[in-house]
């Protein structure tokens, strides 16, 4: 009974049957869908300091997002935005203390 009910929602609800094998909480790019955005190129200035060094300098983290080991960062300080990557550390690689990685996304107004 239940295979029956998929099925019948399945074709009686057009795009559901795509929707539920889609991956990612954005819509794809590029693809037929009102709500579907041109990919554009963005700029990623890298930067040389850490992400302690501009949590001093009083940037404040804005959000997170867990991406397997790694947590991504958007930093923000007076219109200036800032990605970055905290890895943990890896002792089975001997990494034994956290690093960071950040990009500019724009310049300061």
């Amino acid at each position: 009974m239940i295979r029956y009910t998929a099925l019948i929602l399945a074709l009686a609800v057009p795009g559901l049957a795509q929707a539920a094998e889609t991956t990612g909480i954005l819509p794809e790019s590029g693809g037929k869908s009102p709500y579907s955005a041109p990919a554009v190129p963005t700029t990623m200035k890298p930067l040389a300091g850490s992400l302690a060094s501009l949590l001093d300098q009083g940037y404040a983290i804005t959000t997170t997002t867990q991406t397997g080991p790694e947590l991504v960062l958007t930093l923000s300080q007076r219109g200036h935005v800032v990605l970055c990557a905290l890895t943990p550390p890896d002792l089975r690689n001997d990494q034994n203390i956290p690093t960071s990685r950040c990009w500019a996304l724009n310049a300061a107004p």
